[in-house]
């Protein structure tokens, strides 16, 4: 199997894209608190790797582990040389806050493992493209 569409109409990864955008862009701007950031790192892990389950299942193994080490080393200060880097290219700026509490979403990831796993077992929302055209 090259690529898993159904992955992206699953009620687990719409959810979770929901929550991390809902999160991000309104609860985190009125209420930052640690509730908003761990939010974040939980739902941010899941849809992470379901997203890029969904175009390389072959991978399935690999792409959660990898997903973990990536956000150990994102979560620890070894990584701020590569944002100082980052900041200095006329792009957007990036931020993050050393918190090693928030190792504590990786228990996420298994979950997302299992859920891809068992994808066809789970419903999901059948969509129909309109066009407004």
């Amino acid at each position: 199997m090259k690529y898993n569409p159904k992955l992206f109409t699953s009620y687990g990864f719409i959810i979770g894209l929901c929550l991390l955008l809902g999160n991000d862009l309104i609860l985190k701007p009125l209420w930052g608190n640690w509730l908003t950031g761990k939010l974040s790192d939980f739902a941010g892990l899941f849809v992470f790797t379901l997203f890029w389950i969904a175009f390389l299942p072959r991978f399935k193994k690999i792409i959660t582990v990898c997903t973990g080490l990536l956000f150990i080393c994102w979560k620890s200060p070894y990584s701020q040389s590569c944002i100082d880097f980052w900041n200095t290219l006329p792009l957007f700026a990036i931020h993050r806050v050393v918190d090693y509490t928030d190792l504590l979403a990786l228990i996420i990831l298994p979950l997302a493992f299992y859920y891809e796993r068992n994808i066809e077992k789970i419903r999901s929302f059948k969509l129909s493209p309109v066009s407004p055209f």
